[in-house]
């Protein structure tokens, strides 16, 4: 009898396992399946720290970013006048709409309200690349989609290093590649069109631009984007034995 509890006990840790595993792609750990902290489990038990007001105000602030996101990209693909600014645009849509999506279902999971609309700042960025001169849009975008994915990362380092939530900040893991690509197609694209990505205002000097980003060239960010989701599986299990609390900066 005992072997027969053993056996199954084994068994239900393996499935649990893997539930883990497969959120990590989504950036949420699937309701039910066993979260094991630095702690360790008590009493035998899997068990996660409750979301913090650092995991709820993260949460609500990359919620905004996502909306925003996904409203300038749909302004850009219409005003844009070079098509690499367009294909950016396009792949920041589909990125963020899949993004808030899983927040969604990890805020829900730790009960957390997300707004429903971009903050008051993003809102005016919109308004300004509305009415700004055909001439400019594409340089204000980019100028726009640094500003936001330089405070984003930042913000979502923080949340690494002081989150208490395993599902947000598992969230905030997959999150983080994503807005790093995001930064440096729009670093590119700037570049390419004549700016200085260090004259952008409120971005670090040492970000740096990338070569220029033709829509052909669209396909590695694609491809590594990818290789990410196949890293972080591989890696959840151990992900999910200790805290992260000092994030690799690039």
């Amino acid at each position: 009898m005992k072997s027969l509890n053993r056996a199954a006990t084994a068994a239900m840790v393996s499935a649990a396992g893997l539930a883990v595993g497969s959120g990590l792609l989504l950036g949420a750990v699937p309701a039910g399946a066993a979260t094991v902290t630095s702690a360790g489990p008590a009493h035998g038990q899997a068990r996660t720290a409750a979301a913090s007001a650092q995991d709820t105000s993260w949460a609500q602030a990359t919620a905004q970013t996502d909306l925003a996101e996904i409203a300038i990209g749909q302004l850009a693909q219409q005003r844009a006048s070079h098509s690499a600014t367009k294909m950016m645009a396009q792949v920041t849509i589909s990125d963020h709409t899949k993004a808030l999506a899983s927040l969604k279902s990890v805020a829900s999971q730790e009960g957390i309200t997300l707004p429903s609309a971009p903050s008051a700042t993003q809102q005016a960025q919109a308004a300004k690349l509305k009415t700004v001169a055909s001439s400019q849009f594409d340089a204000t975008y980019d100028s726009t989609q640094i500003q936001g994915h330089e405070l984003s990362i930042s913000a979502t380092r923080t949340e690494l290093a002081s989150g208490s939530s395993t599902a947000v900040m598992n969230n905030a893991s997959a999150y983080l590649p994503v807005a790093e690509k995001h930064l440096q197609m729009a670093e590119s694209d700037y570049t390419a069109l004549g700016g200085s990505v260090s004259s952008v205002p409120g971005v670090n000097a040492g970000t740096g631009g990338l070569a220029a980003i033709q829509p052909a060239d669209n396909a590695p960010w694609l491809a590594a984007g990818a290789v990410g989701a196949v890293l972080l599986v591989g890696t959840g299990t151990f992900a999910l034995r200790r805290r992260v609390s000092h994030p690799r900066v690039s």
